[in-house]
């Protein structure tokens, strides 16, 4: 715009040398002319009505009033008179002529404007007068001239700095309204334009601030929703994958990531290929293409996962894609498969009394002779397989207590030391009979726990520790502040079975191998661990094969100075 404005100023000088001047030229010179032709006609009058000294004096006063030179010429093309300065000597023949034939004539004769009237005396042309201005009146020209073009000149450039400096005025705020617009157009939504003055620029930026903050508002309100679902998804236990139609990755959740082997962070490409019975790429290209969108299953390691593909509709500028969802299905299969063989161990744990019972009823019933010794020792057949059946009841009692009760713990304040003595005085028949030691060290602490709970808890433990000690070996149980550990040295755990030791019905691959013989049905540590954790302690497990098992139940303590302000 000052560019604009420079060049505005130029045109007009340029105007008015081409146009104002030459026009002001003009009519400054007719105005000359016509002056001087009153003034030579005025000469004339006087000339008319005078003679002798009188024509003289009138021809001085003449030339005398406004400067220049007066002649008479008559009609033999003589100078009679003559007044003022000389500036036409010698009269060129044109203006005698002119003079002489009475013409009235305005003519330049050189540098010098003459003019020419005719002169009348009584009614006849005597001859003319001729009329050569002085340098007053082309000083005047002059003057008046140079003024007009000095006030030209300084309009021009007044009126072009005026110009300049509106435009520069109005250029900037053109340009903060421009690098305004810009710096919303790069995304910059805080970005705000000073209005200046109230008129329609102004009104121009305030609508600007407006549409910024509406748009600021909006991506505020659409950036807390896409934070909002992307948290949903990535805490969703089922993998998400988005792609476009080309097969590039466009989102996946952490879920997904770890499905795929992607890790935690990283660059998106196109889609992985982690399954060797499933060519997931394959699928979703041809899912994009011909819309043909499977759902399978597939098996990689222990895990078992079900991948269903899903073709999105272009809508908008969105040309369309395939969504990817993978469910792992491996803890509701290995829930399965632990619900079928613990339905099958049952089984053959109750089948394998019942028929000894059976069969020892059915030879005490078909026994003629009464004989005392295999009367006993059928009884005790009897009595020993009903008690491994009251056992297997009083396992599923348990769990059924533990996992459908919704009664709350009765939480107390339970000497660890007493509860832990009281339990291994319990289990003492039952390693002696084993040939096992148990051994009681250290010193617990005041607990919050229900007493039941925890005498149970520590009842499956010691149990396990007992049930799995070689005879000979011992059974150690030490105590610290509210911490128990039981400790075996029994054959340990596999690695491959610690992940899996506290979930239900699992008796894992040594217990299996053992057979019926062991009466173990895989929910001890389980129902354990549920206690515990319901009252608000924590258990934990760690074993090597060959080496032994080290279980630690931790409990709440409670504070001294607490149980005393009780108290």
């Amino acid at each position: 715009m000052p560019l604009v404005a420079v060049l505005l100023v130029l045109l007009s000088i340029v105007t008015l040398l081409l146009y104002v001047l030459p026009a002001a030229k003009s009519r400054l010179g007719g105005y000359i002319e016509d002056r001087a032709l009153v003034r030579a006609a005025a000469a004339a009058n006087a000339v008319s009505e005078a003679s002798g000294e009188d024509l003289q004096r009138a021809l001085d006063l003449a030339a005398e009033a406004e400067g220049g030179e007066v002649l008479v010429v008559d009609r033999e093309a003589r100078v009679t008179a003559r007044a003022g300065e000389r500036l036409i000597s010698p009269l060129p023949e044109e203006i005698l002529q002119s003079a002489t034939d009475g013409e009235r004539t305005n003519e330049a004769v050189g540098d010098q404007r003459v003019t020419v009237v005719p002169l009348i005396r009584e009614g006849s042309l005597q001859g003319g007068v001729v009329l050569a201005p002085g340098e007053g009146e082309n000083i005047v020209y002059q003057l008046f001239l140079r003024s007009g073009i000095e006030a030209a000149a300084i309009a021009s450039i007044l009126g072009g700095g005026l110009a300049l400096l509106l435009a520069t005025l109005l250029s900037r705020r053109v340009e903060r309204l421009n690098l305004g617009a810009h710096s919303i157009a790069r995304g910059d939504l805080s970005h705000r334009i000073e209005p200046g003055f109230d008129d329609e620029l102004g009104e121009l930026a305030r609508a600007f601030n407006g549409m910024a903050e509406r748009l600021e508002g909006s991506f505020l309100r659409l950036k807390e929703q896409g934070a909002t679902l992307n948290a949903i998804l990535n805490n969703l236990a089922e993998g998400v994958l988005a792609t476009d139609l080309e097969g590039k990755v466009m989102f996946v959740n952490l879920s997904a990531r770890a499905m795929l082997g992607l890790g935690s962070e990283g660059p998106l490409g196109g889609v992985p290929s982690p399954w060797k019975d499933f060519d997931l790429p394959t699928a979703v290209a041809r899912c994009a293409r011909e819309s043909e969108c499977p759902e399978v299953r597939v098996r990689e390691g222990v895990s078992f996962l079900q991948v269903k593909l899903e073709r999105l509709d272009e809508f908008d500028d969105h040309k369309g894609g395939v969504l990817v969802v993978i469910q792992d299905l491996s803890e509701g299969r290995r829930l399965e498969e632990n619900q079928q063989r613990f339905l099958a161990n049952a089984a053959h744990e109750l089948k394998t009394p019942i028929t000894t019972i059976l069969g020892a009823a059915e030879l005490l019933l078909t026994e003629e002779e009464e004989d005392p010794k295999t009367r006993r020792r059928f009884l005790n057949h009897i009595h020993r397989e009903a008690g491994r059946m009251r056992r297997l009841s009083d396992t599923l009692l348990r769990l059924a207590r533990t996992g459908h009760d919704l009664r709350e713990p009765d939480l107390r304040v339970v000497d660890l030391d007493s509860a832990a003595k009281e339990v291994t005085e319990r289990m003492a028949p039952l390693a002696e009979s084993a040939g096992i030691t148990l051994g009681v060290e250290g010193r617990g602490g005041r607990v919050q726990a229900d007493y039941e709970w925890l005498e149970q808890a520590l009842l499956v433990v010691l149990g396990n520790a007992v049930q799995h000690s070689e005879r000979g070996s011992a059974v150690r149980l030490w105590m610290e502040d509210g911490a128990v550990t039981v400790e075996d040295k029994g054959p340990g755990i596999s690695e491959s079975d610690l992940p899996l030791i506290f979930e239900r019905f699992y008796r894992g691959r040594r217990e299996l191998e053992k057979g019926s013989g062991a009466g173990g049905f895989g929910l001890g540590l389980s129902i354990c661990k549920e206690l515990v954790e319901r009252m608000g302690g924590n258990i934990s497990l760690e074993s090597e094969e060959g080496v032994g098992t080290r279980v630690t139940i931790e409990l709440p303590e409670v504070d001294k100075d607490a149980e005393n302000t009780d108290s």
